[in-house]
């Protein structure tokens, strides 16, 4: 079994299920309801984004650019991005 298969996998369909996850729990919890309209909201925007990043992984992959590189620059941005949201939140 090809284990660097299987944790990129695990990275590139779990990170956008935990972020999608803890974003809806944050919206869903505020007013102490969760309803099947917010459950299927959270389904469908942890499939579209779960597709979304497992085809811009694998086809980056497959046409043998350096996916590390761009990840990695892409978390720069979006760090950045959680950083001024915290403090705009103070």
């Amino acid at each position: 079994m090809d284990w660097n298969l299987v944790k990129d996998v695990a990275i590139v369909f779990g990170v956008p299920v935990v972020r999608s996850t803890a974003g809806w729990a944050v919206n869903a919890l505020q007013d102490n309801k969760i309803t099947r309209f917010e459950l299927r909201k959270l389904a469908s925007t942890v499939i579209s984004v779960s597709f979304i990043s497992g085809v811009a992984y694998f086809g980056l992959n497959a046409l043998g650019m350096d996916v590390g590189a761009l990840g990695a620059s892409c978390g720069a941005v979006l760090f950045d991005m959680v950083i001024r949201t915290l403090k705009k939140a103070e």
